[in-house]
């Protein structure tokens, strides 16, 4: 049984992630594809979340938390302040600055878009960088929420709370009842599958576990996708099905680790390639083709690759170099100050 850093690894989640972000690259580069499907990846890069995390921090004490928020900073904050970066670059180009504008690079900026973004989609999209570019980043508002807030509900709080299975339950029920389901419900559910397996082992890894998953996987996906089963209900709860059939150990592959390294910064910047084809095609007469869409997907793929090895890379290698527990700690208060100033601001600006 393969481990990296004391997780265990589970090779196809590396080839998950991939075909995940490229799913939601395909669907903004305007393929057709079913309504719901880029938010479905992202529903199950949700549940993994919740699952890998959960699995962490079920194994963490208190005293292991400034490494924990180290790790998530360094891991989630460099690449995605980098996109920041250069979605503000593309948008300066072509736009001029207004008060809106400014806004919503403040609610990415501070990991609250999520809140405040989506809302204002359907009438303010032209006040919006880009015509609205980079609005897929209310899904790393919601993981950043997720990893500040998780390691107090599993690893501060008294165990018999915190680790438990009606807790988690609990939570998971609330989450995906209410008006924020889109955000936290899968991963929640993520969350309570680990909860399961730290209370009662692998039982997911067992065949007649491993066919149930299968099966209901296929009927959540087809009375989903043909209306019987409400999507709110039906998609997290197929996104936890298809991680839990995943999560298998194995060894640690090179390939695997490339291709599911390139996912994150594919996630966040596959727009660069999508822009660049439709500026390509459109010289000759052929934007919004299909040859368009299809090469700006691929030129995001290579992109994306260039990003990781530049940027992804190189943060992975050198994190532990840069470790202290005194960083991590600057790390956990810097997420939470952000946060809490674009709740604020975010309320400000409603008012």
């Amino acid at each position: 049984m393969s481990k990296t850093h004391g997780t265990q690894y589970y090779p196809a989640f590396d080839y998950l992630r991939i075909v995940l972000a490229t799913t939601v690259a395909v669907g903004h580069a305007g393929i057709p594809l079913w309504e719901n499907s880029g938010n479905l990846a992202v529903q199950i890069f949700f549940a993994m979340s919740g699952w890998l995390i959960g699995g962490i921090l079920l194994r963490s004490t208190p005293q292991d938390l400034p490494r924990f928020y180290f790790n998530r900073a360094a891991r989630i904050w460099i690449p995605y302040f980098v996109a920041i970066m250069l979605l503000m670059a593309a948008s300066l180009l072509k736009e001029p600055v207004t008060a809106k504008w400014l806004e919503f690079f403040f609610y990415k900026i501070t990991f609250v878009y999520d809140f405040f973004g989506p809302p204002q989609l359907d009438q303010s999209q032209n006040d919006m960088p880009l015509d609205g570019t980079g609005h897929h980043f209310w899904s790393i508002a919601a993981e950043e929420q997720f990893y500040l807030f998780a390691p107090f509900l599993i690893a501060v709080i008294p165990s018999r709370i915190g680790r438990s299975i009606w807790f988690w339950v609990m939570l998971a029920m609330a989450a995906n009842v209410s008006i924020y389901w889109n955000y936290f419900g899968a991963i929640s559910l993520g969350v309570l599958a680990a909860v399961v397996r730290f209370r009662a082992g692998d039982w997911h890894a067992l065949p007649v576990a491993k066919a149930a998953l299968a099966i209901t996987a296929v009927i959540l996906v087809a009375t989903t996708f043909f209306g019987p089963l409400d999507y709110r209900i039906g998609a997290p709860l197929f996104s936890l099905c298809v991680v839990l059939l995943l999560a298998q150990p194995g060894e640690h592959s090179p390939v695997a680790a490339f291709v599911g390294g390139v996912s994150y910064p594919m996630y966040l910047n596959h727009w660069i390639g999508v822009f660049i084809a439709n500026a390509a095609f459109g010289a000759i007469g052929q934007r919004g083709s299909l040859l368009c869409q299809i090469s700006g997907v691929i030129l995001s793929l290579a992109i994306s690759a260039v990003l990781f090895v530049v940027v992804d890379l190189k943060v992975r290698l050198n994190r532990d170099r840069y470790y202290s527990a005194v960083r991590g700690k600057i790390a956990a208060i810097t997420g939470f100050t952000l946060v809490a100033i674009g709740m604020a601001g975010g309320i400000l600006f409603m008012l």
